[in-house]
């Protein structure tokens, strides 16, 4: 990026400087109109001035244009103008005046609205280009950074830069434009007068920027201090569970604290120079009218100076201050800005780029070639080895398996020829060009690299899975209509330097991916799920998905039909007691006291206790039916029993998991509330906060699940009574927040899984879910909705890095992308993959049949799953060789290439 703020802006952004620049030179006579104006009133209107030696009229508004000599010289009669009385010249004149204040506000309006656009446009483009420069950066250069110092620095950081850049040109002349047009007034006025204003403002041009020299250094020490302070927070977030359960709080709190005590010193220390500072400028700015009134005063008295134009210069005088005062500003910004746009640019400068595209388009490989791999090795930071100089070739398509021990030699070789290390010795060749030529977009379609890392961005699991696919630039086409929206957003993306291409579109490349459309590829992408043992997993998460209003014509139908269907079957396999289906008229044993009396999904996220205790309508249902106080007794006598159960037992077992009621069960609560219990004067109420955390374990009790017999059949009728008076009064603002369980109807707001079973699987059955599996999935394809299921699978939300989905689908995501963009050479690291599952020879034999067209360098630590790989290098440390090289000479060339001491491990090359 350019090195220098002014030349960035004015290449950017040069004929939008030009064009305000014009309207300020078209401003300038109109201002010195408005300054003009006022000696007139006083001079001819007021005191008479016009009308001397008995004129009772007098001519305004008549122009003419004077040409100078070297144009030929003459005049040009613009207007003759009016005649009008003294009270008419007055009043002619004020409203001259008004006019030309409205005017002067309307120039300034446009000046300051088009230099706020261009500040925010260039604003847009500046982050935009900052984050398009960190994208070319290395991969080794993007993960030594610190993400939220680099989010600081884009969003924050360059938000002063971007309000400066409006100004950058633009403040400058206006404000002297205005200075200069008010000081050449006061000149013409009165000489002295003016020279008085001149020697004020020199000595504030001089005087102040020197004083706000200690200013810039102490915002520069709050910058850096501010953003070191944001990267130290990322890392503690990141790092927060660990510290939590190490008990190290206190510690990174008081590391917190010191730093945010520096950053409060340096804030400090930078508000007294600033406002010193300014008292400083604002003394020498009211100053000025004692010699006015003093010096022009006398003048006045002499005669040397007439009142109108004493009045004009303190008139003018009022508008020379202000601009002063932000030109002042406007050049300690820019020192300021100037420093933030220097580090911003020096963090966004590494030695070494990427280039993302090829002039000559994507480079594709042919069917047949050859890697080949030449003295390949690799330092630290520190000079220790990653890798020993290796050298071999592989003939295309073919499987290499890369066996060693995870973090050491074989995973740098992987990064390396997976593109995800660049800083390397020697040489890798693909059909004799080297890796390191291909642009970021040609690579992407050559190499595939899945490594141990997991990197998800929040959003569905299906975004995540294609985003390897995402490389296709949409056609924008000319003839399709747009709506107006799109069309501004279009060319404002052109205006700021953006790409226009919108982000809705369709980015997919079927054509790399090997297939023709988005049917062909939901077809691929459930192929490679399915070849790596994930697509059951998919399914499940499909069937725990909400159902979500509006449905697609004929699909609450179809889910209808298939919960018929379970139904049927599960009488028909006389498994018809696994579930207890919802009835109005009986309560479900099977499901909490809180989902028997809603009987409904809630469709806001709201758990049914939460509705219950949070809302007024449901709580006064519970008061209205008396439940408040059973309930509360209920969750006391759970309360009694949880603590003596869980007494001296750890933490993990697995009685937690069965006594949770709906939520996290925390035993230091557990013990307060036993505590706030046993201290409660049974004449009174519980106060509020005890009744409504008793309220909630009762609300969540199931009786099969916890069998606790605190629920009896007379209970039972009273929550049947409250439900239905829940249901029947239920105000018309919350009628859409509440799905009432409907055996016709589908449950909006509530699980697939809830609406096939339309009840709760039985407790105390072994097994349940896996007895009714195959009989849902039966029941969804016969439905035809089984498609559908895996599509709500990928619709999934992962959370913030994949913490809503399992390890196992989270390890799985990246080598899912890279299986499904189909590139000629693909590295995959299986170690974490196959240590949550099963079968691993399995997977393995089904990624080398897969692959078959492909080269496959697959990362394992057992050597047995490598049996029926050809290819092997085996690994370790840094060091790798091929298997059946001569011990003896393998150890020969340690010796000879062995590094001095300190330096590492043996160092081993493996040839051919």
């Amino acid at each position: 990026m350019e090195r220098s703020l002014f030349r960035y802006v004015w290449q950017k952004s040069r004929a939008e400087q030009i064009v305000v620049l014009l309207i300020i030179l078209v401003s300038i006579p109109f201002n010195w109109l408005s300054f003009d104006v006022p000696k007139r009133i006083v001079n001819d209107a007021i005191q008479g001035g016009a009308f001397r030696d008995g004129r009772t009229s007098t001519t305004v508004f008549d122009w003419s244009l004077h040409l100078p000599d070297f144009l030929g010289g003459g005049s040009f009669r613009l207007s003759d103008g009016f005649e009008v009385s003294q009270l008419g010249l007055l009043l002619t004149l004020s409203f001259y005046f008004l006019a030309l204040v409205l005017i002067n506000g309307g120039f300034k309006y446009a000046v300051n609205v088009r230099k706020g656009i261009l500040g925010e446009r260039m604003l847009r483009r500046m982050r935009y280009d900052l984050f398009a420069q960190l994208m070319r950066f290395r991969p080794e250069d993007i993960r030594a950074v610190k993400p939220a110092e680099v989010a600081s620095m884009i969003k924050d950081e360059v938000e002063p830069i971007g309000s400066f850049v409006g100004d950058a040109f633009i403040q400058p002349a206006f404000l002297l434009s205005q200075a200069l047009t008010a000081l050449a007034f006061i000149m013409m006025q009165s000489v002295w007068l003016g020279s008085i204003a001149l020697a004020i403002v020199l000595l504030q041009a001089v005087v102040i920027p020197i004083l706000r020299r200690e200013q810039l250094r102490l915002g520069r020490e709050r910058q850096l201090a501010s953003r070191q302070l944001a990267g130290r927070i990322g890392e503690i977030v990141d790092a927060g569970p660990t510290i939590q359960g190490h008990g190290a709080t206190a510690y990174v709190q008081s590391d917190i604290a010191g730093r945010l005590g520096a950053l409060f010193d340096i804030r400090y220390a930078l508000y007294k120079r600033k406002f010193a500072v300014k008292f400083l400028n604002n003394l020498l700015a009211q100053v000025t009218p004692f010699f006015f009134y003093a010096v022009g005063g006398f003048f006045a008295l002499q005669g040397r100076l007439d009142i109108g134009q004493l009045v004009a210069v303190i008139a003018a005088y009022r508008d020379l201050p202000p601009p002063i005062k932000e030109l002042i500003d406007w050049d300690q910004q820019r020192n300021d800005v100037n420093i933030k746009y220097e580090q911003v640019i020096a963090q966004f400068s590494p030695r070494e780029t990427l280039e993302l595209e090829e002039k000559d388009g994507v480079t594709r490989l042919p069917g047949e070639g050859e890697i080949q791999l030449d003295k390949v090795e690799m330092f630290d930071n520190r000079g220790q080895p990653l890798l020993l100089p290796l050298s071999f070739s592989v003939r295309r398509p073919g499987c290499v398996a890369l066996i060693g021990p995870a973090g050491g030699g074989r995973d740098t070789l992987a990064r390396i020829i997976g593109r995800q290390a660049t800083s390397y010795g020697g040489r890798v060749l693909i059909d004799g060009r080297p890796l390191s030529s291909f642009s970021v977009e040609s690579a992407s379609h050559v190499v595939g690299y899945a490594g141990p890392e997991i990197e998800l961005i929040n959003g569905r699991l299906r975004d995540n899975v294609l985003l390897s696919l995402k490389r296709r630039r949409p056609t924008i086409k000319p003839e399709r209509s747009v709506d107006q929206a799109e069309h501004r957003r279009f060319i404002e993306a052109l205006r700021s330097g953006n790409t226009p291409l919108p982000f809705s579109a369709d980015w997919s490349d079927y054509e790399g991916a090997g297939v023709d459309g988005p049917e062909a590829l939901e077809a691929h992408v459930l192929a490679v799920l399915e070849m790596l043992g994930c697509s059951d997993a998919i399914y499940e998460l499909g069937l725990d998905a909400k159902v979500i209003a509006p449905l697609p014509d004929g699909a609450a139908q179809r889910i209808v039909e298939a919960r018929q269907v379970v139904a049927a079957e599960l009488a028909r396999s006389k498994l018809g007691g696994l579930i207890e289906t919802f009835d109005p008229e009986r309560y479900n044993a099977n499901a909490t006291i809180a989902e028997n009396l809603v009987f409904g999904a809630v469709r806001n996220g709201r758990r049914p206790a939460e509705l219950l205790l949070d809302d007024p309508y449901a709580r006064s249902v519970l008061q209205a039916e008396s439940l408040e106080e059973p309930l509360a007794e209920i969750g006391g006598r759970i309360v009694g029993t949880l603590v003596e159960i869980f007494a001296g037992m750890p933490h993990g077992h697995a009685l937690f998991a069965r006594y949770n009621f709906g939520g996290d069960l925390d035993l230091e609560k557990l013990n307060e509330l036993a505590e706030a219990l046993h201290k409660h004067d049974m004449r009174g109420p519980l106060d509020p906060e005890t009744q409504r955390e008793t309220m909630a374990l009762a609300l969540g009790y199931i009786e099969p699940k916890h069998r606790l017999n605190l629920l009896d059949a007379a209970l039972q009728r009273r929550i049947l009574r409250a439900r239905q008076t829940f249901k029947t009064y239920l105000p018309g603002e919350s009628a859409e927040e509440v799905e009432f369980y409907d055996p016709t109807d589908v449950i909006h707001g509530a699980s697939v899984r809830d609406n096939l079973f339309f009840g709760r699987l039985g407790f105390g059955i072994a097994d349940p879910g896996e007895k009714v599996a195959e009989i849902v999935r039966t029941a969804l394809s016969r439905a035809g909705l089984d498609g559908a299921a895996y599509r709500l699978g990928l619709d999934t939300d992962v959370g913030p890095r994949g913490r809503h989905l399992p390890l196992r689908l989270r390890l799985m995501v990246p080598l899912a992308q890279a299986l499904i963009k189909r590139p000629d050479i693909l590295v995959l690291d299986l170690d974490g993959f196959l240590a949550v599952g099963s079968d691993p020879a399995g997977l393995v034999a089904r990624l080398m049949a897969h692959c078959r067209d492909q080269t496959l360098f697959l990362l394992l630590t057992d050597d047995t799953l490598a049996a029926d790989i050809p290819e092997k290098v085996v690994f370790r440390g840094p060091a790798g060789r091929l298997p059946g090289e001569d011990e003896a000479e393998a150890e020969a060339e340690e010796e000879d290439t062995a590094p001095p001491p300190g330096a590492g491990a043996e160092r081993i090359e493996a040839r051919t």
